[in-house]
């Protein structure tokens, strides 16, 4: 989910706000925008627990000229936690990225591509950078 801001809480949950958008109103471009946060959430198996795992976030143009990338790890879960995880059900976890002062060089679409240890664990989701409507 593409937002204005997460703030992690101590329980595990995020409080996410200005939350649900994928199109960005620029006067000109290029355009640059102060901040878009990604909140994703995965589901693992246990077997997946034991092992640490990367998240890539690229943010690329319709070229698929790359506008920006981030990076987060997860640790493996130790054994306790690994436990408490059933054969027949997946564990959440889930991580945020954050970009700051991205600069869009053009109007029209960009994709979003998420990557769990280098393969895409879902299809790209679309940002869309458009022309500001006249005052």
């Amino acid at each position: 989910m593409l937002a204005d801001g997460v703030t992690p809480r101590q329980d595990g949950k995020f409080d996410i706000y200005g939350a649900g958008w994928d199109t960005i109103f620029a006067g000109s471009v290029p355009a640059r925008h102060a901040r878009l946060v990604l909140a994703v959430r995965l589901l693992i198996s246990r077997t997946e627990a034991e092992h640490p795992h990367s998240l890539s976030v690229i943010i690329q143009g319709a070229d698929g000229a790359e506008i920006a990338r981030a990076v987060g790890h997860c640790a493996a879960l130790p054994p306790q936690q690994r436990e408490q995880i059933s054969a027949t059900r997946r564990a959440g976890v889930s991580l945020v990225m954050n970009f700051d002062d991205l600069v869009f060089p053009a109007f029209g679409a960009y994709q979003i591509v998420i990557q769990w240890d280098g393969n895409e664990a879902r299809p790209p989701l679309q940002l869309i950078l458009s022309p500001a409507a006249p005052a």
